[in-house]
């Protein structure tokens, strides 16, 4: 069998998944990682598993049942776009996350042919640039930022 996965994004900067107090909290310790770190953002991403090719009448009952919280802002901080890196929370494979199972059930009440919604956390931390150009994470770096940032 075949699952096809969907993903809903929201508007053009998905769901804000991360509180101005977070932000305060995490930018810090973020920095105490590495001194170039001038910015945090979050956004949630939803992904709908279905048996076959969700319709476009599915699609939009979809996109409107996960629609809600405040839109994203733009990513956090001073540097450019393209000086960022990306870190992508979710559920451990093999397990059903709590929201993906309340989710997952409002989806059927609402007569919704989905087998699973599941929603992931996509986070920017913003970099300045060098002086020669990108300033970027060294692989210790890369793993003590997803070391605060993962699920717990």
């Amino acid at each position: 069998m075949t699952l096809h996965l969907t993903t809903f994004e929201g508007d053009a900067h998905g769901i804000n998944a991360l509180s101005d107090f977070r932000v305060q909290q995490l930018l810090p310790r973020l920095q105490a990682i590495h001194d170039k770190i001038v910015g945090i953002s979050a956004r949630f991403v939803h992904l709908a598993a279905t048996d076959a090719l969700p319709s476009e009448a599915l699609q939009s009952k979809l996109a409107a049942l996960l629609s809600y919280g405040a839109p994203g802002a733009a990513p956090a901080g001073k540097g450019g776009g393209d000086d960022s890196v990306l870190f992508i929370v979710s559920p451990r494979f093999g397990t059903v996350s709590p929201w993906a199972s309340k989710a997952t059930d409002i989806a059927h009440n609402c007569g919704l042919g989905v087998r699973r919604i599941e929603r992931i956390t996509e986070y920017r931390v913003s970099l300045k640039s060098g002086f020669f150009g990108k300033s970027g994470l060294t692989p210790s770096q890369h793993g003590q930022v997803a070391d605060l940032l993962h699920d717990r």
